[in-house]
């Protein structure tokens, strides 16, 4: 509910509703037809899974208070700062001049509203930080390094494998994006976008940074060794990556496009999170079990 709550606020603060992009197409029709009160469901049908999310987070975290509340805006906000970069090259021609800077100001209002409030309702700022002394010794350049380019390429390799191999298996996807429902193979998709737009590997390959540096306070508050922090980082990407989101009326992509990506970026966030969250907490020692007396 506060999730939802905060982003009607955001909505309103933004008045991203008021100069949504003119609907086209299949997806003129779909936004019609939808009715109010679904609208709402699936509002709060994507919130629902990303408060389940955000309590499982909260709960897990070693930290406190605002510590916790920074973290979630974070990660809140690089849901938003994500789809306004991805969306810039992919819908050119698609989005109004001033959609983008309210879809923006739209996900800094949400975020600021609902990270503290999820925090409060949770209990986060009663309670005192679980933080274990030495549990994290400092990385090597040498490891941020090597870690940070193992991340990059595990976006990119998977971007394009849950790319081709969901979202571009539907018929209604190609058409949308290329004006055609031809498929190439796999490496010829890839010989294709290398040829044509070259940039677009480098531009992923910052996107990758991007989302771990906005997401990497999250994953460090979290407790337990690394399938743990594994699993929590897993879940929180599947939730915040944008695809929660796109299970409701796009006023931009008839239904069939929507529901490919929001498939596709569940899958995509599950394999990539759990990734990052394994390679940012190797070598973490797993808490010790509390040690209870024998009975004589």
């Amino acid at each position: 509910m506060g999730l939802s709550i905060s982003f009607i606020i955001g909505a309103m603060v933004s008045g991203i509703g008021r100069q949504a992009p003119a609907p086209a197409g299949a997806a003129a029709a779909a936004t019609a037809a939808a009715h109010p009160a679904n609208r709402l469901l699936w509002l709060f049908v994507a919130s629902l899974v990303q408060a389940i999310v955000v309590t499982y987070l909260v709960l897990e975290a070693n930290w406190s208070g605002g510590k916790i509340a920074g973290a979630l805006f974070l990660v809140s906000l690089n849901t938003w700062l994500q789809a306004a970069i991805e969306g810039t090259p992919y819908l050119r021609g698609r989005l109004s001049p001033h959609f983008v800077p309210q879809m923006l100001m739209m996900g800094v209002v949400t975020s600021a509203l609902f990270a503290p409030l999820a925090v409060w309702i949770l209990g986060g700022f009663r309670r005192a930080p679980r933080e274990v002394p030495g549990e994290r010794a400092p990385w090597s350049a040498a490891r941020w390094t090597g870690t940070l380019a193992a991340t990059t390429a595990a976006f990119i390799v998977l971007y394009y494998l849950c790319g081709y191999h969901i979202a571009w298996q539907s018929a209604a996807v190609r058409q949308f994006y290329s004006g055609t429902t031809e498929i190439r193979s796999f490496w010829g998709q890839i010989a294709w976008i290398w040829s044509s737009t070259p940039w677009m590997f480098p531009f992923q390959a910052g996107r990758a940074l991007l989302f771990v540096a906005l997401t990497l306070p999250a994953i460090r508050m979290l407790r337990g060794g690394a399938q743990r922090v594994a699993l929590g980082t897993a879940l929180m990407y599947a939730a915040f990556d944008g695809g929660p989101g796109l299970i409701m009326p796009n006023p931009i992509m008839p239904p069939p496009v929507v529901h490919t990506h929001a498939v596709e970026m569940a899958v995509w966030g599950l394999l990539f999170g759990a990734f990052v969250g394994w390679s940012m907490s190797r070598g973490r020692a797993p808490p010790a079990e509390p040690h209870v007396a024998k009975a004589a």
